[in-house]
């Protein structure tokens, strides 16, 4: 599940920045999406590892 989101994330964030943030929000900032909480790390060690850290947001 881990490799999925990122690799979800990463490919958003390909086509822009913009939309990379907005699938990391809609992971792990989305309310109605916590179940992916417990992910949240391990996705947030990946994206750092792989460059993509500036989609990573705390809002």
């Amino acid at each position: 599940m881990i490799a999925f989101i990122t690799r979800m994330i990463e490919e958003a964030a390909d086509k822009s920045e913009e939309q990379g943030k907005a699938k990391y929000k809609a992971y792990f900032v989305n309310p109605k999406r916590r179940p992916y909480e417990r992910y949240r790390a391990d996705v947030d060690t990946n994206l750092m590892v792989d460059g993509y850290e500036y989609v990573i947001s705390e809002e």
